[in-house]
């Protein structure tokens, strides 16, 4: 989210932040909480919330000792009243069916209401929660198993929204040249440091089994197996299993047909509580999950 330059601009988009969290019917804080929450001086902040009054983004009622009372907001009125006009993201590669629907269903729902989105698109979950939080984009998806590797090292980042199971891959798989390998003992097996997914499966997958880890780049696991350098590899099956027979496939996730590395999640920064409104106002779930189908199913045109 991007502030307004100027001092009653930004006191806005603080005192918007303020109140994103707040529930209906509950007391606001003071003047003199804002004042020191906001770190904006008293006459900013009766400012903020007459712009925010005005531009239809909240409506308050005294009530004495009770206090303020928020009555009702609206986030997309309140992102505006704050200068957004516009929603960046940061995306993985389009290389799947799955991903075009993806991409296609977040850029058609977000622009919308006076929104224009924009998606970036990169390889690798690191890439993006960086540029998410460094600022240049607003929200980055990844896989949820991606997510809780990132929040148990202390990223600063929430979920906006969970797209549910298979919103993200079909399933993840274990590629390799020989099907009727069981021991994996001294296997080369191709493992890509920037794909939190894919280190996570292929540490669980091997597990106890002495391997050579090979560093890789996960769009390059296939041809590397074709070449003979690697033996074996974890990735996603919907980009590959079509197009090389010749592979043999074991599924990663068996037991659990609602894994958390197939579900998509929308991250934020931990401290964007109006993002997280806004996303959480224009995308719903089940809307997702009708375009990303449509685009799978060869219905609609995809378009990012």
């Amino acid at each position: 989210m991007r502030e307004m330059a100027n001092k009653e601009g930004v006191a806005t988009r603080r005192v918007a932040l303020a109140l994103c969290d707040n529930a209906l019917g509950k007391r606001i804080p003071t003047v003199s909480e804002l004042e020191k929450g906001c770190g904006v001086s008293r006459g900013y902040v009766q400012k903020a919330l007459a712009n925010l009054k005005e531009g239809g983004a909240i409506v308050l009622e005294t009530h004495g000792q009770s206090g303020t009372l928020l009555v009702d907001i609206d986030y997309l009125a309140l992102a505006r009243s704050c200068g957004v006009s516009h929603i960046v993201g940061a995306m993985p590669l389009p290389y799947t069916a799955r991903y075009e629907g993806l991409a296609t269903s977040l850029f058609t729902l977000l622009n919308a209401d006076g929104f224009r989105a924009y998606i970036t698109f990169q390889r690798g979950s690191e890439g993006r929660v960086q540029t998410l939080l460094d600022g240049s984009t607003d929200y980055c998806v990844m896989s949820r198993l991606a997510y809780t590797g990132y929040a148990q090292r202390g990223y600063k980042i929430q979920i906006a929204l969970d797209c549910g199971p298979h919103s993200y891959v079909g399933r993840h798989v274990l590629f390799s040249r020989d099907s009727e390998r069981t021991d994996w003992t001294g296997a080369r097996v191709g493992i890509d440091d920037s794909s939190v997914d894919q280190r996570t499966l292929t540490e669980r997958y091997f597990s106890g089994i002495d391997v050579e880890y090979v560093p890789v780049q996960y769009t390059h696991i296939v041809d590397m197996l074709r070449a003979g350098i690697l033996d074996a590899g974890i990735w996603n099956e919907d980009d590959v299993h079509m197009r090389y027979p010749e592979l043999s496939a074991r599924p990663v996730d068996i037991e659990d047909k609602d894994a958390d590395n197939t579900r998509a999640v929308i991250v934020v920064r931990s401290d964007d509580a109006l993002m997280r409104q806004v996303l959480r106002t224009l995308v719903d779930k089940e809307q997702v999950r009708e375009i990303q189908q449509q685009v799978m199913d060869g219905e609609i045109t995809v378009r990012y």
